[in-house]
């Protein structure tokens, strides 16, 4: 079945949500980006403001930890896209390439499924956080729903992006089919 067959509708949609995934995550990368600068700064200030002033801040360390937060979140699909995390792949580069493949395809749709459900167990609770207006422990109230839209989103996000991972290696592998590699 080629591009222009039956699926070309949906290859098109797909070609498209994947568009808009890559989209939204590069923005979430900015996101992360300027709450790098933010926290640089607001730890800055923080470290002047208690020992050169002697007189600390409440909300900086509150809205750092937050910010920390943001960095991770919202800069782990970027990763997750850019294969850019943590692969220890020595395992798998030692083994045949038939075998090889079919152990990369099982870590990509195991690292997509824990995603998933992981952010769905996230959902749940941020449904609920949300519900029952719930503040973060410390001096300055932040409502704790904005801390787990960040990791239902990062989880999500990259789960989708296991995904993708996983159904390209049935691409590469039909591409090498057909033009006769090894």
């Amino acid at each position: 079945m080629s591009a222009s067959g039956p699926f070309r509708p949906v290859r098109h949609a797909l070609c498209l949500l994947a568009a808009f995934q890559d989209v939204i995550t590069r923005i979430t990368f900015v996101v992360a980006v300027i709450a790098s600068a933010y926290l640089t700064l607001v730890l800055a200030w923080e470290v002047i403001a208690r020992y050169a002033l002697n007189n600390p801040t409440g909300w900086g360390p509150d809205t750092a930890a937050i910010s920390f937060a943001l960095i991770t979140f919202c800069a782990a699909p970027m990763l997750a896209w850019k294969s850019g995390h943590a692969n220890m792949n020595m395992v798998v580069n030692a083994l045949p390439e038939h075998i090889a493949v079919w152990l990369q395809r099982f870590t990509w749709l195991l690292a997509c499924t824990v995603c998933l459900i992981a952010a769905w167990f996230g959902f749940a609770e941020l449904k609920r956080v949300f519900a029952g207006n719930v503040m973060m422990i410390a001096v300055t109230p932040i409502p704790k729903w904005w801390l787990m839209l960040a990791i239902v989103y990062a989880l999500s996000n990259m789960g989708f992006y296991f995904l993708r991972h996983f159904l390209c290696t049935w691409a590469d592998s039909r591409r090498q089919h057909d033009t006769g590699a090894t």
